[in-house]
């Protein structure tokens, strides 16, 4: 017999961990608070060694052995206390939050069987607490697909017609009763039990429906919200895809095996070594091969309802029974162990080992061999014996003295007296340390997971009263860690995502959780319109939904017939990304990279004001296709926008800039069209960052001066100014009637042009001779609705006592139309009048009627550039005619609205000129553009819809006009039939210098 460890006399309790041992002392009452009067100090010692064992497991996870208690002599008093001794700490632990189960003793029936449903109700549960402090009770599928093999068993076995008798000569065959398990397994869907018939529908809505869960209140809350807000066939599509939804759902868990290839049950069942070691069936699972894992699993299936039949049939021999018995024992226990580590696992999701911080606890106050406990206790050391896993489980039991003789017996004995006392410390030291070896069968200990404590009369009858204490259960943070706390957490999180990206989207235009794109953000512009400004990369576009204004000056819809009316933002946009991906996609390829800044979006019903955005756009992409399609410098494009007038011009610079930080391939700026009160400091923002900028119809005079990096192929005020001298000179109005008015737009902080032009036509008025009416420029607002306000300028101008011969209109062309409706009403302005004006009335439409004439008036301004006189020679239509299928009617196509007003021609020559610098300056996205500034100063483009780009008598900061500006003059007036004719008067294409000649009014 091995004789286990006697509790030392007058030993104290070790305070601290157990590895410092437990010393028990004898003879010594020890009171304290705790749970019901005990008279033994054994009943204290034993709980101190499971508190001890309790605390090492939270703290370090040690091994949890078997404890076996038992009394030195042979005495049933003394093994009726010693049970006493098990329910007394069993007793202590049901006021405290410790998980304990105790096993009641079984005096008759099978102990094969009571063995088993020792373990069959250890892995039902549920295991005894007092509050909710540790996690949720143990799952056992494990277990259950164990038990479920059983029940398939017993059914064959109650239905056999020969069942608890000796097998005769009409028994059924081994083989088909294995069948039949097998079979009955199937209908039983491997569960344990049959399904309850009904209620299906109801247990899988309950969680659901019911507004007092968690996920049913976020159900009725979405639901809710849909039905408030979205329309009747969302609602019905919602709800037939979750009737469907739940009908796959119930169908799943009515018809599939819970114990399926996914579960955890199905692959430790076909990859324990346990049953591998028969070798019929080698361990096999995958999760991408469910059919050959389903195919071990009824293999392995096949096998223990054999062993378990073999064990239960009364024909079967004694020897092999018993092995049948053992071998299914074993495989129960194993079951249960491995239920319960997984359950005790450190890193799982839910993370279930953080939670549980103390030991699962067995207590067995009566364990014998008719009862089938100790089958139980010796099968749970066996099965640790064979594995490389720990498993939680820390059991106390009771065990006669006459039934520690017997079934401790080996051959092997230990000798006498067990462990001595000393450096080694107490009796779990000793245990662990000599675990290493004993599991070896050669060592000696068959059981070697058992802790035999030998108690002696004395500890067992020693008077006095001790109480005992719950084992103490400190509470983890991990509890918060939970399935619903997980839920809620993403739910919080998804909200606050939401809500972030709500935020995101209303300051990026692309904008995402993680990684917005800065390139573009949202403005609000005067009009109270949001609007994209900034530059176009990823998925940013800046067209809208509606699509805006078409190439045709029309919206989409209207006027289909008219060239240009299929073409607006939006296919541009997605015509230069194709453009730009068919670029990179080449081998070996060099290439720049031009951003195209202007006008592109406006306020809401004011999106005509975005055509001349939208021309230039037009010649950008038109110059980019033409360039790559023999240019070995390729050219790409980005798009920005500066909102509606260039409203937010700073903010769009800034974006470029920050884009060129980044791109070493972006070559410069082609467009900033528009003078604006922060034109100074956007130059002076892309000069400090090296970027050349190429204008097209900015006729700011002072820009050049400023700034080194600017090119402008636009002539400026004073030229423009100077040449409408030639008007007024070739007059001849007498000089008593030599009255002019000066018409401007009160300054704001989106237009620089109106009050430059009014400061030039004044000087050129006032140097012709003429007088100004009020002595200076007359200034004109805009209503709410963007239109000009003449009322009190018109007053002056008309109802003095100087009515003038000449109006100067300093302001845009979107004003005219205004103008001419009010001097044709207005009867003190009936005289005939001279209207001069700057190069923005390039954009109005006489020719179609869009903007009027007074009958009285006759209109003079300045173009920028005339491509029907000067773009014959160039390739400008046959490129939009093959690109963008622009093919007007006319004979002259340069005599359409599409390239008549010469935006298109200026940008299509800017690009043009851009990447000839580049080219000149070797720029490339591999070396970088830093020269290119200076290399345009050498570039000269000749046949060019604008006639020649000659930008080498630019010279920086120069403070004079630069030269071969091209500027022509055009007239309108009314014929006889009151219709508005169109006349260029004089002019001279880009690349001249000589002066103006023919301009006779």
């Amino acid at each position: 017999m091995s004789p286990g460890v006697r509790f030392g006399r007058g030993a104290a309790r070790a305070a601290g961990a157990v590895a410092a041992g437990v010393a028990m002392a004898s003879g010594s009452g020890r009171g304290g608070a705790g749970v019901g009067g005990v008279r033994t100090t054994a009943k204290y010692e034993v709980d101190a060694l499971v508190q001890d064992l309790v605390a090492q497991f939270s703290a370090a996870r040690l091994p949890m052995p078997v404890v076996v208690l038992y009394a030195q002599e042979d005495d049933p008093e003394l093994d009726a206390e010693v049970r006493s001794v098990v329910r007394a700490v069993q007793e202590a632990q049901e006021g405290g939050d410790l998980p304990h189960r105790t096993v009641p003793h079984v005096p008759d029936g099978d102990p094969h069987g009571n063995a088993i449903a020792i373990l069959d109700g250890l892995a039902k549960g549920p295991w005894a607490r007092r509050g909710p402090s540790w996690y949720r009770g143990y799952p056992a599928p494990r277990s259950r697909l164990v038990a479920a093999i059983e029940a398939a068993t017993r059914h064959v076995l109650d239905d056999s017609p020969a069942a608890g008798a000796a097998p005769g000569p009409g028994a059924r065959p081994f083989e088909e009763q294995v069948e039949s398990v097998l079979a009955r397994l199937r209908d039983l869907h491997w569960r344990p039990e049959p399904r309850v018939a009904g209620g299906e529908l109801q247990r899988l809505l309950s969680p659901v429906l019911n507004s007092t869960t968690l996920i049913g209140a976020f159900v009725l809350a979405a639901l809710t919200s849909l039905l408030t807000q979205a329309s009747w066939q969302l609602v019905a599509a919602v709800l037939l895809g979750a009737v469907a939804v739940l009908g796959a759902t119930g169908w799943v868990r009515r018809n599939t095996a819970p114990l399926s290839w996914l579960g955890p049950a199905s692959r430790w069942f076909a990859t324990t070594t346990f049953l591998a070691a028969s070798g019929r069936q080698a361990a096999a699972w995958s999760l991408w091969r469910p059919r050959m894992s389903w195919d071990v699993t009824q293999a392995r299936a096949r096998e223990v309802a054999g062993e378990i039949l073999k064990a239960q049939l009364p024909g079967t021999p004694a020897e092999e029974r018993d092995r049948a018995q053992q071998f299914h024992l074993q495989l129960r226990t194993l079951a249960l162990l491995e239920d319960l580590r997984r359950a005790h696992r450190s890193w799982a999701p839910d993370a279930r080992g953080r939670k549980r911080r103390v030991p699962p606890v067995v207590f067995v106050p009566r364990a014998d061999a008719p009862g089938g406990a100790l089958r139980v206790l010796g099968a749970i050391s066996d099965v640790r014996s064979r594995r490389s896993e720990q498993d939680p489980l820390l059991v106390l039991a009771a065990v006669a003295h006459a039934d520690v003789t017997a079934w401790m017996e080996d051959e092997h004995t230990a000798p006498p007296g067990g462990h001595p006392f000393g450096p080694r410390g107490g009796p779990y030291e000793n245990w662990v340390s000599d675990l290493r070896v004993r599991q070896a069968p050669s060592r000696g200990r068959a059981l070697a997971w058992t802790l035999p404590v030998r108690l002696t009369r004395q500890q067992l009858q020693a008077g006095g009263s001790t109480r005992l204490a719950p084992v103490p259960v400190r509470r983890s943070w991990w509890f918060l860690w939970s399935r619903w706390s997980v839920l809620l957490a993403l739910v919080l999180v998804a909200a606050g995502a939401g809500l972030r990206v709500q935020q995101l989207a209303e300051r990026y235009c692309e904008a995402r959780l993680v990684g917005s794109n800065p390139d573009a953000v949202w403005r609000t512009g005067p009009g109270g319109t949001p609007e994209c400004v900034g530059v176009a990369t990823g998925s940013v576009t800046f067209a809208g939904d509606g699509g805006g204004v078409r190439l045709s000056g029309e919206l989409p819809g209207r006027d289909s017939e008219r060239t240009g009316a299929d073409v607006g933002l939006g296919e541009l946009e997605a015509a230069i990304r194709r453009e730009n991906a068919r670029v990179d996609a080449l081998p070996d390829v060099r290439y720049v990279t031009v951003v195209y800044a202007g006008a592109l979006t406006t306020a809401a019903g004011q999106e005509g004001r975005a055509l001349n955005g939208l021309k230039e756009l037009a010649g950008v992409h038109l110059a980019q296709v033409r360039n790559n399609a023999g240019d070995p410098l390729k050219v790409k494009v980005l798009v920005a926008n500066g909102g509606q007038d260039m409203y937010f011009q700073t903010e769009m610079v800034h974006r470029i800039v920050d884009l060129a930080a980044r791109d070493r391939s972006v070559a410069g700026v082609v467009g900033l069209g528009r003078d604006t009160e922060d034109s100074d400091a956007a130059l002076t923002l892309l000069q400090q960052a090296g970027l050349a900028v190429v204008s097209t119809t900015n006729s700011a005079s002072y820009l050049a001066r400023g700034h080194v990096n600017y090119f402008g192929l636009a002539a400026t005020d004073q030229e423009e100014a100077a040449a409408l001298r030639l008007i007024v000179d070739g007059l001849g109005t007498p000089p008593q009637d030599r009255w002019a008015a000066v018409l401007t737009r009160t300054p704001t902080p989106d237009d620089r042009y109106s009050p430059e032009h009014a400061r030039y036509g004044s000087a050129m008025l006032t140097d012709a001779g003429y007088r100004l009416v009020g002595g200076r420029p007359l200034e004109y607002g805009l209503n709410s609705n963007g239109d000009p306000d003449y009322e009190q300028a018109l007053a002056t101008t008309c109802h003095g006592g100087h009515p003038p011969a000449v109006l100067y209109l300093a302001g845009r062309a979107d004003d005219v139309n205004q103008l001419m409706r009010r001097l044709a009403d207005d009867k003190g302005c009936a005289r005939p009048l001279t209207v001069l004006t700057g190069d923005d009335l390039t954009k109005a439409q006489f020719r179609t009627g869009g903007t009027a004439v007074a009958p009285q008036a006759t209109l003079y301004y300045t173009a920028l550039s005339d491509p029907a006189a000067t773009a014959r020679g160039s390739d400008l239509a046959a490129t939009a005619a093959a690109v963008l299928h622009l093919v007007p009617r006319a004979a002259n196509p340069y005599e359409d609205d599409v390239f008549s007003d010469g935006s298109l021609a200026l940008a299509y020559d800017a690009v043009a000129a851009l990447q000839a610098g580049a080219a000149k300056a070797g720029a490339s996205q591999l070396t970088g553009t830093g020269s290119v500034m200076a290399a345009l100063r050498a570039v000269q483009l000749n046949n060019r819809p604008t006639g020649t780009v000659d930008f080498r008598g630019a010279a920086p900061l120069a403070t004079e006009p630069q030269p071969g500006h091209g500027l022509h003059v055009i007239r309108v007036r009314r014929d006889a039939q009151g219709a508005p004719v169109v006349d260029r008067l004089c002019g001279r294409p880009a690349g001249e210098t000589a002066p103006l000649t023919g301009c006779a009014p």
